[in-house]
C-alpha cells in the first residue's frame, strides 16, 4: 500500500501532469500558427524557457556554470532547435494527434543509431519492433499516396532530432548535472531562433504572446515534471505516459479542430506506440537522469 501511494504521488502524478503539460503546449502552439512562423513561436518558448531557469542558475555561481563539453552543449541546441522546428510546423500543418504521434518516434531512431553510434547489437525481439514501428510511419505519412505531405515527413524529422539530441544528453550525463543540460540548452536554443529572428520576425498581436507564454511555461513545467517522474522511479513505469500526450492531443484535435486521424493513420499510431513502448521499455540506453553525478 504504502508502495502504490509512494508511485502514486512520486510517478503517476508528475508523470501524468507532465503529459498534460506537452498537451497544453502543443495546442498552444496550433493556436498560434495560423498567425506566427514556426521559427518565432519556437523563439518565444525558448525565452519563456530562459526567464525560468537564470533565476534557478545564476545564484549558484560561475563554478556551477562551467562546463568541459561547450561544444556538445551548443550542438545539442542546435538538434534540439531542429526538432521544435520541425514540430511546431507539423503541428501547424498537420494536425495535433499526427505531428505529437510522428514527435513521439524517437525510439525507433535511438534503436536505429544504437548500431553504429552505441555500439549495441540489435536482438530479434528489437529488429521486429523497428519493422513494426516504421510499417507504422508508413500508414501515417502515406508515401506514394495524393494524402501524402512534406509537413508530415518534417513532422517525422522532429523524431529523429529528439532521438539524436537524447543520445547527446545521455553522453554529458556524467559529467553534466540536469539543470546545467538545461540552462545551456535554453541559452543555446534562444541564440539560435533569435539569429533567425532577424530575417523572420513579424509582430505578434497579445494574444499570441499570451499563447507563447502559456506554451514556454508548460514546455518547462512537463519536462521538470518528467525528469522527476523519471529521477524517482523506473523507466518502464514512466515510459507509457509519453503517450498519454498524444492521446489528449488527439482528443484536443477533434474538439477543438475537427481533427480525426483517418483508419490508416489510426493503425499506424497503434503500431507506432506499441514498437516505441516494446523499445522504450527494453532499451540498454542508461537512463541520463539516473547516473552518478559530479558535486557542483
Amino acid at each position: 500500500m504504502q508502495l502504490n501511494q509512494r508511485y502514486f504521488i512520486h510517478g503517476f502524478l508528475p508523470a501524468f501532469g507532465s503529459a498534460c503539460c506537452f498537451a497544453v503546449m502543443a495546442t498552444c502552439i496550433k493556436l498560434a500558427s495560423s498567425e506566427l512562423p514556426a521559427p518565432q513561436l519556437v523563439f518565444f518558448r525558448s525565452v519563456v524557457g530562459l526567464c525560468i531557469i537564470l533565476p534557478i542558475v545564476l545564484p549558484r555561481g560561475i563554478n556551477f556554470i562551467k562546463t568541459p563539453v561547450l561544444s556538445m552543449h551548443a550542438f545539442r541546441g542546435f538538434i534540439s532547435i531542429c526538432a521544435m522546428n520541425c514540430f511546431f510546423y507539423a503541428i501547424g500543418n498537420v494536425g495535433l494527434s499526427e505531428s505529437t504521434l510522428l514527435n513521439a518516434t524517437s525510439p525507433l531512431f535511438i534503436g536505429l543509431m544504437a548500431m553504429p553510434i552505441l555500439k549495441e547489437k540489435v536482438n530479434l525481439q528489437t529488429a521486429i519492433a523497428l519493422v513494426v514501428g516504421f510499417i507504422g510511419v508508413a500508414f501515417i505519412l502515406k508515401p506514394g499516396t495524393a494524402l501524402f505531405t512534406i509537413a508530415a515527413l518534417v513532422g517525422l524529422c522532429s523524431g529523429f532530432f529528439i532521438a539524436t539530441a537524447k543520445i547527446l544528453v545521455r553522453y554529458m550525463a556524467n559529467t553534466e548535472p540536469v539543470l546545467r543540460t538545461v540552462f545551456y540548452f535554453s541559452i543555446t536554443s534562444t541564440l539560435y531562433s533569435g539569429i533567425l529572428m532577424l530575417w523572420l520576425w513579424q509582430t505578434p498581436s497579445l494574444f499570441d504572446v499570451s499563447i507563447m507564454v502559456i506554451a514556454g511555461v508548460c514546455a518547462t513545467g512537463g519536462q521538470t515534471l518528467l525528469t522527476y517522474a523519471f529521477t524517482h522511479n523506473e523507466a518502464v513505469t514512466v515510459a507509457p505516459f509519453t503517450y498519454v500526450t498524444v492521446v489528449m492531443a488527439t482528443l484536443i484535435g477533434w474538439i477543438g479542430w475537427s481533427e480525426l486521424p483517418d483508419i490508416g493513420s489510426s493503425i499506424g499510431a497503434i503500431l507506432i506506440i506499441g514498437a516505441c513502448l516494446s523499445l522504450s521499455l527494453k532499451s540498454k540506453l542508461p537512463n541520463p537522469w539516473k547516473l552518478k553525478r559530479p558535486a557542483s
